[in-house]
């Protein structure tokens, strides 16, 4: 079976609408740092919170992903 795929162009604005919509500058820090290949361990040093917390702030970046329509990868 074939997988379907999203199309290129409405991905990109989604995602694009995605970022415009993040409001905290530490969820958008974490974006920003997870795309830019960081580890868990080096985002909390980094911007100085505690694991805890960045699993809280993952947890909201996936739950707005999902509902701007975007599939993560194992979904």
């Amino acid at each position: 079976m074939k997988e379907r795929r999203q199309n290129g162009g409405r991905r990109r604005q989604i995602v694009q609408d995605y970022l415009k919509s993040i409001n905290s500058g530490t969820e958008r820090l974490v974006c920003f740092l997870y795309l830019s290949n960081y580890e868990d361990g080096e985002i909390c040093r980094e911007l100085k919170i505690k694991r805890k917390q960045l699993k809280e702030i993952k947890a909201s970046i996936r739950r707005k992903l999902l509902q701007a329509g975007i599939r993560i990868a194992g979904n």
